[in-house]
Formats: structure tokens, C-alpha cells, sequence
């Protein structure tokens, strides 16, 4: 009895041998994989390069249009993440509209984003505020994604070729985007912003 228990135990343990090492390395692939994604994930968080090709996107606006970003290279793009349940973005919404108004005829456009929103909230927040520049519902999150959004509001500028514009706000070195409504602690004020799009539409700029 006590030979036959002990040569089931040796078998047993020739199995675990013959699967030890298959089983190790599938458990060190799983892991690297694991590794490489959370590093992955984390660089998505983090912000975009000042100064690099801003990503491109469709958006779908309100009265039905597709409007993509690549096909306003050549103009100055102010582009404005925003919710209607943001009290920030209440504040600032109109000075953006008539920032709009004043340059649209200049070369600027300005495109909003509702992000995380209803159809029906985003489009009372558009006839609340009369904003007449293009705005659509970001679909399943996917500009906002592209954009590594953190809240709204949140703005970024892009130049003519397309170009996310360093921002420098405070002592810190530039940033890709204002966090926050105008004029607020990491955004540039609303006369700052009319300066900046002054300076983008210079020839040669």
C-alpha cells in the first residue's frame, strides 16, 4: 500500500515538473503584459505636448453637420470642453461667444464639446447662452479621451497648422490646455486670450 501511495506521489510530482515551467512563463507573460498596459494607461492620462499636432476628430453638431478638425487647418481653433451641468462653464460661456462674434470673420473658429451630458441639457445650455458657434455631443467619449481630459471646462488652442499652442500661465513652464473657466487661476483671462488669437493671426505666425 504504502508503494503504491508512493508512486502516485512520484507521478504527481513529474506532472507538476512537466507543467512548472510552462505555467511559470505564461504567469511572467501575463504580468508584462499587465505592466505594459498600466504603463500605457498612465502615459494616456498625462497631458498632451505643447507644441505637438493636436488630434483629430469628428463631431457632429447640433444642427447635423460633420465637422472635422483637419479640415480647419488654416484657421485658429479655440476649442472648449464643456457640460451644462458646469457652473464654470455657465461663467465663462459668454465670453466665448463673444470672443466668437469677434473673430470669426478673423480666421478663428471656436468648436465646443458637451462631455459627459444629455442631448436634451446640452442643447437648453446652447439656447440659454445664444452660442452660435459649432457644438456637438462628444459620443462615447471619444474626443475627450483623444484629449486625455481631466474635467471641464478645459480649452486649447490651435494654430493654423494644426498645432496645440504652448500656453504659459503663471511661472510654470507652458501647458497644452487652460484648466478652468476664464480668467480663472490656470487659465488666461479673457484679454488674454484676444491677445494670444491677435498674435496667432499675424502673418507669418
Amino acid at each position: 500500500m504504502t508503494q503504491a501511495l508512493d508512486a502516485t506521489q512520484a507521478e504527481a510530482s513529474k506532472r507538476v515538473r512537466r507543467l512548472g515551467a510552462p505555467t511559470l512563463l505564461g504567469f511572467l507573460v501575463v504580468v508584462l503584459l499587465l505592466s505594459g498596459f498600466a504603463v500605457a494607461l498612465r502615459n494616456s492620462k498625462g497631458a498632451l505636448e505643447p507644441g505637438s499636432e493636436a488630434p483629430d476628430f469628428e463631431l457632429q453638431t447640433f444642427e447635423g453637420e460633420v465637422l472635422r478638425l483637419a479640415s480647419l487647418r488654416g484657421q485658429v481653433v479655440v476649442l472648449n470642453f464643456w457640460a451644462s451641468w458646469c457652473l464654470p462653464c455657465a461663467a465663462e460661456a459668454p465670453e466665448l461667444e463673444a470672443v466668437w462674434r469677434d473673430y470669426r470673420d478673423r480666421g478663428v473658429t471656436l468648436v465646443g464639446i458637451a462631455y459627459t451630458d444629455t442631448r436634451p441639457a446640452a442643447a437648453a445650455y446652447i439656447d440659454r447662452f445664444d452660442i452660435s458657434y459649432p457644438n456637438g455631443m462628444d459620443q462615447a467619449d471619444r474626443i475627450s479621451r483623444r484629449y486625455r481630459l481631466k474635467g471641464v471646462p478645459e480649452t486649447l488652442v490651435i494654430d493654423r497648422d494644426g498645432r496645440i499652442v504652448p500656453l504659459t500661465l503663471g511661472e510654470g513652464p507652458p501647458v497644452d490646455r487652460m484648466v478652468g473657466p476664464l480668467g480663472g487661476d490656470r487659465a488666461l483671462s479673457p484679454a488674454a486670450l484676444r491677445s494670444l488669437l491677435d498674435r496667432l493671426l499675424e502673418p507669418g505666425a
